[in-house]
């Protein structure tokens, strides 16, 4: 009778650790198929906070990350929309130069008031473009036309931007915690505000511009080319920017993510490991269990 009452101990005990195994052998199946190591925080123990915190930081990095490109596209909008308005210049001012040293002739100064009309109106127009629907030369009205030229009268001697109908608030990125790049142009800038009035001073003319007309127009074409050509450089410095911070912002989400792997993946050489370990002490434990269920009551009495 003894021996029976030890066969069931020991038969209880082999069942026991033979469903201790099972249970543990289907976790590491489970890891396995989900690729985590748990599937809610508090089945990583202490891990859970720093997890937490390193999925925060890489949404902020990712955040930056998104801002960064956005930016860098209108960026490289403008730049576009600049070279256009320096080729105006450059053009006209040629133009200009020719009609000075024809000296006064009447045909070729009668020609630049159509052509000043016409570059004034194309100036307007590509200072209103649009990058996704925001217009790039606004300030923050994104969603107003920067520059409306009725009712625009140029003057020679006086700078104006009534044509402007944006505000002084230059667009501006958040490229990383520490850095704010401020990289908008408001069509009120001195650039675009001396070429308006070159193209309006000869536009404007009721007669055939004289020299002292086509000279200052000539100087304000001067001036106005090389602060475009300033500004160009301005924004180009700015892509450099915000080209080294979205390196800066790729390199750091890699980081993260690897440190976030490295908590919440899986190790799967590790799992596989475990799993075979598991199910060869498995057999072998159902293989001692059928051994001591197998041993019959008549081998006792």
């Amino acid at each position: 009778m003894s021996m029976r009452v030890a066969t069931f101990a020991t038969s209880n005990r082999l069942l026991d650790a033979s469903m201790r195994l099972q249970s543990r052998m289907t976790e590491m199946q489970l890891r396995e198929a989900s690729g985590v190591k748990s599937s809610d925080y508090g089945g990583l123990g202490t891990q859970s906070g720093t997890l937490i915190n390193l999925e925060t930081s890489l949404k902020r990095a990712s955040a930056y990350a998104t801002a960064i490109s956005e930016a860098s596209d209108r960026i490289d909008a403008m730049y576009s929309v600049l070279g256009n308005v320096t080729d105006m210049l450059t053009d006209f001012r040629t133009q200009i130069s020719a009609a000075l040293s024809a000296d006064g002739d009447e045909d070729t100064n009668s020609a630049l008031v159509a052509t000043a009309q016409s570059y004034l109106e194309e100036l307007a127009s590509t200072l209103n473009s649009k990058f996704e629907g925001r217009y790039l030369f606004s300030g923050s009205l994104t969603e107003t036309a920067p520059v409306d030229l009725d009712g625009y009268v140029a003057d020679a001697d006086t700078e104006s931007t009534s044509y402007y109908d944006g505000d002084t608030l230059l667009a501006s990125v958040r490229a990383s915690s520490e850095m704010t790049l401020t990289y908008g142009i408001g069509a009120s800038d001195s650039a675009f505000e001396q070429a308006i009035r070159a193209f309006g001073i000869i536009a404007g003319a009721t007669e055939t511009p004289d020299s002292d007309r086509l000279e200052t127009a000539y100087s304000l074409l001067e001036s106005a080319l090389d602060d475009t050509i300033a500004l160009q450089s301005g924004i180009s410095a700015s892509s450099s920017s915000l080209e080294r911070m979205a390196a800066w912002q790729s390199d750091y989400k890699a980081m993260l993510s690897a440190s976030i792997s490295e908590i919440k993946d899986v190790d799967v050489a590790e799992i596989t490991v475990r799993l075979t370990t598991y199910q060869t002490q498995l057999e072998a434990s159902y293989a001692a269990l059928a051994k001591v269920m197998s041993i019959s009551l008549q081998s006792y009495l």
